[in-house]
């Protein structure tokens, strides 16, 4: 198969609270016997279940796939059986067009076949809990589930059941076991300055090249940080935004800092697979930045050699942001003081109100 595929609908929130009483209800009822393995790194889990059902699940929060649980209705077992779970590599390279958009889980016992269908939970990539699956600008209503077909040698779609948002779980509901993979499909990327570019080549980047597609000048995208009724935001955007449009960040418990999903925002750096191939700069926006005990100055006096200082002498020193890329997806913008503490009155699209902005930008190395 390609990676060209029906059209799919997801029963989102309500599916994942359904999913969830139902387990609670079951387990009640059947005395279920959950347990993950320590010795594969918290990446393995097995349970006898028998007639009664059960569930199996990796619950340590430090395993890659942490969540990933099956679910046996009671009657779907005539005996006894060892039923287990674990990560593992890709059996065969995906279909054209696709991206894994989660770990590969293989389920045990191999060959098993039950008296009705089981629910099979796989954890997709998601960290910072945006919608989008991590480095891939791929959106989780957009995202499916394979199985890998080892009779036939190839990778089969599976019906997708739901999806819990909440903990990003994709539940297909099967009959037997082998190895699945939630994907995505290099159609559905979308990132904040263009669509994905396929060439159908392997992409370049030379020296200095721009992270924006065909922009000579060099363009800046702005984070914008602002309290909200429901709470602090950070947003990243191609400009400074009052609304919940582009890229959702994730501050920082200490308010010094927030992180977003570069991949996902830029076509280039998405092609190029590593946000840290980028060299990443920033700098305040002084007609936009409104804190509490802050402001934002063009002064020489307070120049800096390494983005991040803060001097000591009176007028010597000032605060400077920091970005940089983390991991092959994500890049953290830091700004060293606390925004819960600077970002007090809510901001209005007229411009009144608390506010820190930030222009960034990136060339490659």
């Amino acid at each position: 198969m390609d990676c060209r595929h029906p059209q799919r609908t997801i029963t989102r929130h309500r599916a994942a609270v359904w999913l969830a009483i139902l387990l609670v209800l079951t387990c009640a009822a059947a005395a279920c016997r959950i347990r993950g393995e320590s010795g594969d790194g918290g990446t393995a889990a097995a349970v006898v279940i028998g007639p009664e059902g059960g569930v199996v699940e990796i619950t340590d929060p430090a395993s890659v796939i942490f969540g990933a649980k099956v679910y046996v209705p009671a009657g779907a077992l005539d005996s006894e059986q060892g039923i287990s779970l674990s990560g593992r590599g890709l059996p065969a390279a995906l279909p054209a067009g696709c991206w894994t958009g989660g770990r590969c889980i293989d389920f045990h016992p191999d060959g098993i076949r039950f008296s009705q269908p089981v629910l099979l939970y796989l954890p997709y990539d998601d960290t910072n809990n945006d919608g989008i699956i991590d480095g891939r600008a791929v959106r989780e209503e957009d995202l499916f589930v394979l199985y890998y077909n080892i009779l036939d040698g190839r990778w089969e779609e599976m019906p997708l059941y739901g999806a819990d948002t909440v903990n990003n779980l994709a539940v297909v509901e099967s009959g037997h076991f082998s190895t699945y993979l939630v994907a995505v499909d290099t159609a559905d990327a979308r990132t904040l300055d263009s669509d994905f570019p396929d060439t159908g080549t392997e992409p370049s980047f030379g020296p200095g090249e721009c992270y924006l597609g065909n922009d000579n000048v060099c363009h800046y995208s702005h984070m914008t940080v602002l309290r909200r009724e429901t709470g602090m935001t950070a947003i990243v955007d191609r400009n400074l935004t009052y609304v919940n449009s582009g890229i959702v960040a994730v501050i920082s418990e200490d308010g010094c800092s927030a992180t977003f999903d570069a991949a996902s925002a830029f076509a280039k750096v998405l092609a190029s697979g590593d946000a840290a191939q980028w060299n990443w700069e920033g700098e305040f926006v002084r007609e936009h930045t409104f804190l509490m005990d802050y402001e934002v100055r063009q002064d020489d006096a307070l120049s800096s050699s390494e983005s991040g200082e803060t001097g000591t002498e009176d007028g010597a020193g000032g605060i400077f942001c920091r970005v940089e890329a983390v991991d092959a997806n994500m890049v953290k913008i830091t700004w060293e003081i606390d925004v819960f503490e600077q970002i007090i009155y809510q901001t209005t699209p007229q411009g009144s109100g608390h506010c820190l902005a930030i222009r960034f930008r990136a060339t490659h190395q």
